[in-house]
């Protein structure tokens, strides 16, 4: 059975640039919607089919393997009408011709990369998200005569490693670099298409990121410039906090942990210490999902149940967070049912205090502390980027409200830290193990909190409840 696929998709088919070089580099940037990873996937099922390869799809964060393309791959053999001829085991997709794909996450993976020199082909997924030593690791790796990588990205930020390789200059031999955008894309879908709209009239930024490929702007409307994404591991004696918010229609149901801390340095190493009094902010761990109906929630927040008989079923295999069953949760009050639905199966679970001006308060906590995200919290990095103040479309002006949207991992931890911001400096002392934390920098930057201004350099006026945080800082 035939499928047409974009125009674009003829790039996959010329195995020479117009210098004559055989093409080694196939990279495809661009926006949401420009059917990029569909069009990947089917071309490598279509390789794998003809010639006997070994391919990996990789990316830089999969903590297992529903975070990678297998799906995607598995969908397009079911497509192609393949699927007498490929052998799906749960790690690996193989193909009578000898054709091997398989799947990896890169992260931390440095030595483990150097074995993959026997592979045809490497696919990696979200590639803006690559670090410098990942990227550095895999390209010499991918050695053998005649071999290709394939990269696919939104872009992030200008500085990001693989725009710095093939769009921050002249990209190396053998490299075809290719813009794909929703227009590309003859089949894009009515659904998508309402989803574009719709943040095209709300938050033009975001549009012009999410839908147009265009970098991340960091404007002066931006709530959080506090934060960054670092690699570490969790201290063994940290006092978790959980927090939750419930979803709504197209919102998600989320469970954040965190805890408060410090950094220590130790050589070209970092500790992180927990300390009630500190002013670091770690987050380890989100669970998320959109459309989670209510009975399996309890599967969502803490995974599959180990007493015997099970008290929730979980028949989406959710990895749950540690400790979210035994440990107390703080959780938005609208869903009093829900809250309820969750103290009969035996969760510690309290409805959040809300009031004029809860939710201020609860975002300037948070500013006060240098906020530090694990790389697996992928929706929390998405949100301290894009939560904003609101701005008047007129004249350009800053307001003090804060805008209701790409705020849901950020409200769980509003509540997660609840009990500490009304307990004030005085919480919960106690020893530390010193867990470690590599210092590498993956995104974001860290800076002392700021009084927001207005386009015109001005201060804005700031609710009388945090006139005095903000003298105090």
């Amino acid at each position: 059975m035939r499928y047409d696929l974009p125009e674009w998709a003829v790039w996959f088919d010329i195995y020479f640039t117009e210098d004559a070089e055989r093409i080694r580099h196939r990279v495809l940037f661009g926006g949401r919607g420009g059917a990029k990873s569909w069009t990947i996937a089917h071309k490598i099922v279509e390789r794998a089919r003809r010639q006997k390869l070994r391919i990996l799809c990789t990316r830089e964060f999969q903590n297992s393997i529903r975070d990678s393309a297998k799906k995607l791959i598995e969908d397009s053999i079911a497509r192609l009408g393949l699927s007498d001829f490929f052998t799906i085991t749960e790690n690996e997709i193989r193909g009578r011709n000898g054709s091997v794909i398989s799947f990896l996450g890169l992260n931390g993976k440095e030595q483990a990369i150097k074995s993959l020199e026997g592979y045809d082909l490497a696919w990696v997924e979200e590639a803006a998200t690559l670090s410098q030593a990942s990227l550095d690791a895999l390209i010499p790796t991918i050695r053998k005569e005649g071999s290709e990588i394939w990269w696919s990205y939104n872009p992030r930020y200008p500085s990001d490693p693989v725009d710095q390789l093939f769009r921050g200059g002249k990209p190396p031999p053998g490299s075809i670099v290719l813009e794909v955008q929703w227009r590309d894309n003859p089949w894009f879908p009515e659904v998508l298409r309402r989803d574009m709209e719709y943040d095209r009239e709300r938050d033009p930024e975001r549009h012009a990121h999410v839908w147009e490929g265009h970098y991340v702007i960091r404007s002066e409307a931006q709530v959080f410039r506090n934060w960054q994404v670092l690699r570490f591991e969790s201290p063994q004696d940290a006092r978790y906090r959980f927090g939750a918010d419930w979803g709504f229609s197209r919102d998600p149901t989320v469970l954040v942990r965190c805890f408060i801390g410090r950094l220590e340095s130790e050589g070209t190493a970092a500790i992180a210490v927990p300390d009630s009094k500190g002013r670091a902010l770690f987050i380890d761990f989100e669970a998320y999902a959109v459309g989670c109906p209510i009975d399996a929630t309890p599967a969502l927040f803490a995974g599959s149940d180990r007493r015997t008989p099970p008290r929730w079923p979980n028949v989406n295999a959710y990895p749950g967070i540690e400790g979210a069953a035994r440990t107390k949760i703080t959780a938005d009050s609208a869903r009093p049912e829900t809250i309820d639905h969750m103290k009969r199966l035996g969760f510690d679970i309290q409805a959040a205090i809300k009031g004029p001006g809860s939710v201020e308060d609860g975002i300037e906590f948070l500013r006060s502390f240098d906020i530090i995200v694990h790389p697996r919290c992928r929706h929390l990095q998405e949100e301290l980027t894009h939560y904003s103040y609101k701005v008047d479309r007129q004249t350009g002006e800053i307001l003090s409200q804060l805008a209701d949207r790409d705020n849901h991992v950020i409200d769980a931890l509003r509540y997660a830290l609840e009990g500490a911001r009304k307990a004030g400096s005085d919480g919960f002392k106690f020893a530390s193990s010193r867990g470690r934390i590599t210092a590498e920098r993956l995104k974001g930057f860290l800076i002392e909190p700021t009084r927001p201004r207005s386009s015109h350099g001005k201060r804005i006026s700031v609710p009388g409840a945090l006139h005095h945080m903000w003298e105090n800082y």
